[in-house]
């Protein structure tokens, strides 16, 4: 992924927008172990502070964090199936980090007097969404992206008529300042 203001101040925002959340209602994921859910936010604050989503994604791919199985849907039918593990933990790691860069450079923004942000594709993904490529190079209020921080699904059951970034698991999508030339 390409965070284009990913520095040292962004890591400061990241992190004290992290630990706020952790303090509060902190996001548990469901597929997840109990030792998985114990160490996450340790691997969380490394990767904010000295890494990015293919690090945390290095740091989460160990079946001790995972649960085995998880439950699919297919033509309204739903089953279960063995985990893969690093498809799971990939698919975590992107959209976390992805998350808390969104959510600390959007209150960054913020601090500095931006009023709006421009959503942009940091990386091509394997499987585009359909639902997520329409909001490519939208301006947005920069307060309404940092106020529906997880708003889609967290806590559950989540809204799903918020418009948020990043838009649901695995999106590629993220902000920047709006170019004013």
């Amino acid at each position: 992924m390409h965070y284009e203001e990913l520095d040292g101040k962004t890591r400061e925002y990241m992190l004290t927008e992290f630990e706020t959340e952790q303090k509060n209602n902190p996001y548990l994921s469901k597929a997840l172990s109990k030792k998985g859910l114990e160490v996450f936010p340790e691997l969380m604050r490394k990767a904010i502070k000295n890494g990015n989503e293919t690090t945390l994604f290095q740091s989460l791919d160990n079946h001790d964090y995972w649960l085995p199985t998880e439950l699919y849907t297919r033509v309204g039918i739903t089953r279960e199936r063995r985990r893969n593990i690093s498809q799971s933990a990939q698919r975590l790691a992107l959209t976390e980090f992805n998350t808390w860069y969104v959510r600390g450079f959007s209150k960054r923004l913020m601090d500095e007097g931006e009023k709006d942000c421009q959503i942009y594709r940091g990386e091509i993904p394997k499987w585009e969404p359909g639902e997520c490529e329409k909001h490519e190079g939208r301006i947005i209020p920069v307060k309404e992206i940092y106020n529906s921080h997880r708003a889609r699904y967290w806590p559950e059951p989540g809204d799903l008529t918020i418009f948020s970034i990043p838009w649901g698991p695995g999106c590629h999508h993220v902000i920047r300042r709006v170019n004013t030339d």
